[in-house]
């Protein structure tokens, strides 16, 4: 038994090094005033994505909060919440063609090129205005300094 012990070890020892790599999250101005609001209004809610266990869960106002004590507040989303729903949208491929990426295929409707997504079509098509919004943010889009019309 030592022996499989010492082997197992060994071969884990010679395994290539693991490295990490910082995800890159874009232009978080955007991400706001453009992305966000889709998220919470279409994704965010308890029956969907706005849960801690579900495998992509984001935060949203009245629903999944980092605070539990505010879960059922109907306030804001703080920075660090924008930040992490931020993360993890960006997790699917910032720099990617964004009509190849998970966060973009499961919400659009299988006739314009998405994928069979449980909660229905969350966007109608490609022209819809969240999915605008998401695949710019995707592609790095970020709000002028003027703050007009990106």
């Amino acid at each position: 038994m030592r022996a499989i012990a010492g082997v197992a070890l060994l071969l884990v020892g010679c395994g290539p090094e693991l490295t990490t790599t910082p995800l890159e999250v874009g232009d978080l101005g955007f991400f706001t005033a453009r992305v966000e609001p889709h998220l919470e209004a279409r994704c965010g809610s308890a029956g969907c994505h706005g849960r801690p266990d579900r495998p992509f869960a984001v935060y949203a106002p009245g629903q999944h909060r980092r605070d539990a004590g505010r879960t059922w507040l109907d306030e804001p989303l703080d920075r660090d919440e924008v930040e992490e729903n931020a993360l993890r949208v960006s997790a699917f491929g910032i720099g990617r063609d964004p009509f190849e990426t998970l966060i973009v295929q499961k919400p659009l409707s299988p006739e314009e090129g998405g994928l069979w997504h449980g909660g229905g079509d969350v966007f109608a098509g490609r022209n819809d205005e969240g999915c605008r919004a998401l695949t710019a943010w995707l592609l790095g889009r970020t709000l002028p300094v003027d703050g007009g019309a990106p």
